[in-house]
């Protein structure tokens, strides 16, 4: 909290992003499950306790919104033709796309979320994170959905979801009415259920997590002029009620964005997650330099170059820079930029987070 406060800390905060295949660790490290696990690493982790949902019946391989569920399909399909799966897509009206069965935030069981953050010890800050799971013991549900923990509910990916990507994007410029018409329901469903949450946390949380992907590596999926025209509105209403409870709001967003992140900050942005500094136009000294006061950046450790692919030396330099640049006056949290592949050593996560806690701005 001092880091995202601009204050600078006895010590720099530092995790890991997370484990896409968590397994190995776990028989590594001889931890019982994640939170175990993020103990034992000396993590500065945080709990989910996502909302288990208990409406109708959804059909094998759909997500709540009715889409073709976002880790099912052809492997490597994205939101291609190949995968499919798009309900919206075809649409002709707002009228039909008002109609449509949008879920509703009644649909969920929020009595997990305050035993979950009644747990958490007193020198970790609470967190509010508007994931959902389906119910494990359901047998009508599919293996991967079952499997799968703390689903998101971002804005332009269930767009994408909903239309299929390349509907999306056209449909910005030629039928903004049928975009803006989904926003509006994708929008309400959002802040029901954070609202739901909130209320059921029954204690004062710190932070409000949410995320959204906009943009690629190399710039934004749409232009400037459109993320301000559909996108900004409806993050900055989910941000005002994360401010109205008195929270810090933590982004999730990748790729480099850079022509819209004073928007961000404008909105209330406090934390950049993923800080992939290693992108053009996310050059750490800059960033520094024109947003360091207003947000703190979390990430910064390449894990696509130096953390599957260098020595721990390498590791070592790779931090010691993102704590001197981003980390100097607070502002930063040392974390890798994105999750943990089977391909990284232990060894170079273990020198990421000891190198972490070794160094100074």
């Amino acid at each position: 909290m001092k880091a995202i406060s601009h204050v600078q800390p006895d010590v720099t905060p530092v995790n890991v992003y997370g484990f896409e295949d968590i397994q190995p660790w776990l028989d590594h490290f001889g931890a019982r499950d994640g939170a175990h696990l993020s103990q034992l690493l000396g993590l500065d982790a945080f709990p989910d306790a996502p909302p288990v949902y208990r409406g109708p019946l959804i059909p094998p391989g759909r997500d709540i919104w009715g889409a073709s569920y976002s880790w099912t399909g052809a492997r490597g399909a994205g939101y291609s033709a190949e995968r499919g799966g798009y309900p919206l897509a075809g649409s002709k009206t707002v009228s039909q796309i008002e109609q449509y069965a949008w879920p509703q935030a009644e649909d969920f069981d929020y009595s997990v979320v305050a035993p979950v953050l009644k747990a958490v010890p007193r020198n970790q800050p609470l967190w509010i994170r508007p994931l959902y799971i389906f119910p494990a013991d359901d047998p009508d549900q599919t293996l991967s959905m079952r499997s799968r923990r703390g689903e998101w509910m971002p804005v332009l990916c269930t767009l994408f979801n909903l239309f299929g990507m390349e509907e999306t994007l056209v449909s910005f410029a030629l039928e903004p009415k049928r975009m803006e018409a989904a926003l509006a329901r994708i929008e309400e469903f959002i802040l029901g259920f954070s609202r739901r949450m909130i209320e059921a946390a029954q204690e004062k949380a710190e932070i409000f997590w949410f995320g959204d992907d906009f943009a690629s590596q190399k710039g934004m999926l749409i232009s400037p002029e459109a993320w301000r025209r559909f996108l900004k509105p409806v993050y900055g209403r989910i941000f005002a009620l994360a401010k109205s409870g008195g929270m810090k709001v933590w982004f999730h967003s990748c790729g480099t964005f850079r022509p819209v992140m004073a928007d961000l900050v404008e909105i209330g942005l406090d934390v950049w997650e993923t800080s992939q500094v290693h992108l053009a136009g996310n050059e750490p000294d800059v960033m520094k330099r024109e947003f360091g006061k207003d947000i703190t950046f979390y990430g910064g450790i390449n894990s696509q170059t130096t953390l599957p692919h260098g020595t721990t030396e390498q590791v070592r330099a790779e931090v010691r820079d993102r704590v001197r640049v981003l980390g100097k006056g607070g502002g930063y949290i040392c974390s890798s930029d994105h999750s943990i592949l089977p391909d990284v050593p232990f060894d170079n996560v273990i020198a990421m987070i000891d190198e972490a806690r070794r160094t100074r701005p």
